[in-house]
């Protein structure tokens, strides 16, 4: 079952991978400069309107899954259904849950 999970996990992350860079690795083709600062506007944009990078929009579409690359700072799975997510904030245990600044979740009383 471990295999399994372990398997699912490197499809996800190489898919992941090759999703940010064929919509970020334009920067090294020679693409000019002003179009990856375009894309680092976009970004803030789009983290200002709805929570996300393109990424992990992008990401999120192609997977089906919620993405959010700074779960792995918290060693979660980058991209999650809502059912993993709810499962994963049970795990958590807490009275009193909370988000920081990256939309993790904590334990408040903790």
């Amino acid at each position: 079952m471990k295999t399994m999970a372990n398997t699912n996990l490197l499809q996800i992350f190489s898919i992941v991978l090759i999703i940010n860079l064929s919509i970020s690795g334009c920067a090294f083709l020679g693409v000019p400069w002003q179009l990856s600062a375009a894309t680092t506007v976009g970004d803030i944009v789009a983290l200002d309107n709805h929570g996300k990078t393109m990424n992990e929009t992008a990401a999120s579409i192609a997977l089906q899954r919620d993405c959010q690359w700074s779960r792995v700072l918290i060693e979660w799975p980058p991209c999650l259904t809502h059912k993993e997510y709810v499962n994963f904030l049970y795990d958590m245990n807490c009275k009193t849950y909370a988000w920081n600044f990256l939309n993790n979740p904590y334990c408040k009383e903790k």
